[in-house]
């Protein structure tokens, strides 16, 4: 891991002000207690109670070091009931006339909007707005409503409710010289705030939110200006250091719900707090919550803090570090939707709106990239949930991982390795590829008549001729098709940490668990052998096939989990390394057939036009590639999908790419995506 270098300083100088944040919020009131001189009005029912201190959430990290998920910090600046209705009138006044005052310094954001205010007008000359007046209108339900708490008659009049403000609140009192305390403009702002206090029911309620999303300058200015009754809410909120990236993989916060409680009481949360609901953010809980603290705190009876006493400080969450690199990953969601959009302009390929891809790392089945397309925006997910909920291309819908497709001829490399192995086709061995195999199934997938003539095996991988691989089914026969093709980890559960299904096998087994009535047939064989038939596997399971396949039969747990640091520290608490307890399968195979199907790999870019254009001819891609396309059927009269697994080297992979593009028409169509991301891995290297 490299390029890690975040400002410590600031993060523990972060930490500490938030928890001194909390002390500063209790003190403050004390400071009230001892300034106004009331002490003689709490001697009495002194009060005490636990509060708890919510840990800092760990932030997410890729991995090298460049931090994807960060903690933003604001504060609700708001009054507090019971230490605001103790204070005299005038000192009332004195509170609101100071918090109007620090809010405009900071040009009103955040800012409380007086939404129901019944007035047309400035003070002294109000009357009632038409939306007032309106029977119908929330501002003239509010009305009523105020009238009423505050004892007025139904029927009062604009100048009946000014009088009242002013009477109450002492608004036009006058000096020893007859001159007025508050201008008509202080006035106005006094009527405003106390008559959005009655519309909100402060006078029966715990605190009354003046402003939103305040800032540190905002608290720092407050409190130096002494101003009493005041609290500020700390609110932590998760923010997307690249928005509508990985949007996909880090997943959501949010509460915990009422169906949720009991298991998350179980662990000991509170029922206030924020959890991960997808992603990431849900797949690492355990490491990303942190322990809160608890704080006493004694008052007395009119809610006024008399002291603070830590019980237990809040221990921040840790850091979590993915796998996914972000350039790589955002090479992978670029180059995706410039695909997508390619094909969608093509003759064949209008109807092609969505795809997936997978970038693996095969030597550790670290996955270096996840993308899905159609996507959306973490930071404007509730914004837009509504749209992207009934948008039909299911943009919340990870593909890479909860999409499923017939493989389609991606899965011939794997069959000639399988082949190989079993001893029943021979590096040199040529079959004659007629026009179609056994007069059923088409010899190419270029052309259903095309007869290649005889041929080996590196050369059927790069001319995908059908007939050749469904000769192979036929030798193997199906159980020790689904013996190997499971092993390679089609039709198995990846371990990645999101999630995943199976999928589908083709093959007897499938059949038997659907208690299909039709028996298994040799043409099933066949097509299975080419990918077709049942065959409903992700671009997840393709990557870790294909990463299984180029490091000679290993396969491991897939996984985005990199490591785990102490909160903004270089000091690493878990590091995620392959041992025996990783691997799910292992198929040997020899060196030997490895070097063949590779070299029909590679000679299948070289021989395909359009993917020699995107990755042979491509000098930002230093390295021979390897790959198979698959053009994978989907039923009569509907378009085909677009498929492409790729190997870079070609003969020792340091990463391996599965591509997907639902309607994408043709298989080497897809190679773009693979193009875009294998040029930004060797622009790091």
């Amino acid at each position: 891991m490299n390029n890690r270098n975040p400002n410590h300083t600031l993060r523990y100088l972060g930490i500490v002000a938030l928890f001194c944040l909390v002390c500063v919020i209790y003190l403050g009131r004390l400071f009230f207690i001892q300034i106004s001189g009331r002490e003689n009005e709490y001697t009495a029912d002194i009060k005490e109670r636990e509060v708890t201190v919510q840990a800092v959430r760990g932030e997410i990290y890729d991995r090298n070091g460049v931090k994807l998920v960060a903690n933003r910090y604001s504060y609700d600046l708001s009054v507090a009931h019971k230490p605001f209705f103790a204070l005299s009138v005038q000192q009332r006044n004195d509170v609101c006339l100071k918090i109007q005052s620090a809010l405009a310094k900071r040009g009103g954001e955040g800012v409380r909007e007086q939404k129901f205010f019944p007035f047309d007008g400035t003070y002294p000359n109000y009357t009632y707005s038409a939306d007032t007046l309106n029977g119908d209108s929330i501002r003239s339900y509010r009305l009523k409503r105020v009238l009423g708490d505050l004892g007025l008659k139904a029927e009062a009049t604009a100048k009946e409710l000014r009088d009242y403000y002013t009477d109450t609140y002492d608004l036009l009192q006058t000096d020893n010289q007859g001159n007025r305390r508050f201008s008509d403009q202080e006035v106005d702002t006094l009527i405003r705030m106390y008559y959005d206090m009655d519309a909100a029911r402060f006078r029966s309620s715990g605190e009354y939110v003046l402003c939103e999303g305040a800032d540190m300058l905002l608290m720092t200015y407050i409190k130096e200006q002494n101003i009493q009754a005041v609290n500020f809410t700390v609110n932590v909120e998760r923010e997307y250091c690249y928005p509508g990236y990985a949007s996909h993989i880090l997943g959501l916060v949010g509460p915990i719900y009422d169906e949720e409680w009991d298991y998350y009481n179980e662990l000991g949360y509170q029922m206030n707090a924020i959890v991960g609901k997808s992603g990431c953010e849900a797949a690492f809980e355990n490491y990303l919550r942190g322990t809160d603290g608890k704080v006493k705190i004694k008052e007395d009876k009119n809610g006024n803090v008399l002291d603070v006493e830590v019980l237990s400080d809040a221990v921040a969450g840790n850091d979590v570090y993915l796998t996914i690199d972000i350039n790589l990953q955002i090479a992978a969601e670029d180059g995706l939707k410039e695909n997508v959009e390619y094909v969608a302009g093509q003759p064949e390929g209008g109807s092609c709106q969505a795809g997936a891809v997978v970038a693996m790392d095969p030597n550790t089945f670290e996955v270096l990239a996840i993308a899905s397309y159609p996507t959306y925006d973490l930071t404007t997910y509730n914004a837009d949930y509504n749209l992207l909920a009934q948008d039909p291309a299911k943009p919340l819908t990870n593909r890479a991982l909860f999409g499923f497709y017939a493989p389609g001829s991606t899965i011939k490399p794997g069959m000639a390795a399988i082949a190989l192995k079993e001893g029943v086709l021979h590096q040199t061995e040529n079959i004659v590829c007629t026009g179609r195999y056994k007069n059923t199934i088409g010899c190419s997938t270029y052309s259903d008549s095309h007869s290649w003539g005889s041929i080996d095996v590196v050369e059927a991988i790069a001319y995908s001729c059908n007939s050749f691989f469904c000769e192979l089914g036929d030798r193997l026969g199906i159980e020790k098709m689904e013996k190997y093709l499971s092993q390679f980890g089609l039709g198995q559960l990846t371990g990645l940490e999101l999630g995943g299904d199976p999928g589908i096998l083709a093959g007897p087994s499938y059949r038997g668990e659907i208690q299909s009535p039709e028996l298994w047939q040799p043409g099933m064989t066949w097509q299975a052998a080419i990918g077709q038939s049942d065959h409903q596997l992700s671009p997840m399971q393709l990557a870790c096939y294909i990463g299984t396949l180029s490091n000679g039969g290993t396969r491991y747990t897939a996984h985005l989990l990199h490591s785990v640091y102490r909160f903004g520290s270089d000091e690493p608490s878990f590091v995620y390394t392959q041992t025996e307890d990783t691997v799910l399968s292992r198929l040997d195979i020899a060196q030997n057939d490895l070097d063949t199907v590779f070299e029909g790999m590679k000679e299948m870019v070289q021989e395909t036009n359009f993917t020699r254009r995107w990755l042979s001819d491509n000098d930002d891609i230093p390295v021979t590639v390897g790959g198979k396309t698959g053009t994978a059927q989907k039923g009569a009269d509907l378009p085909d999908n677009a498929l492409f697994v790729a190997t870079a080297p070609y003969n020792d992979p340091d990463i391996v790419i599965s591509v997907v593009l639902e309607d994408g028409a043709h298989g080497y169509y897809s190679a773009i995506t693979a193009a875009r991301i294998l040029e930004a891995y060797y622009s790091e290297q």
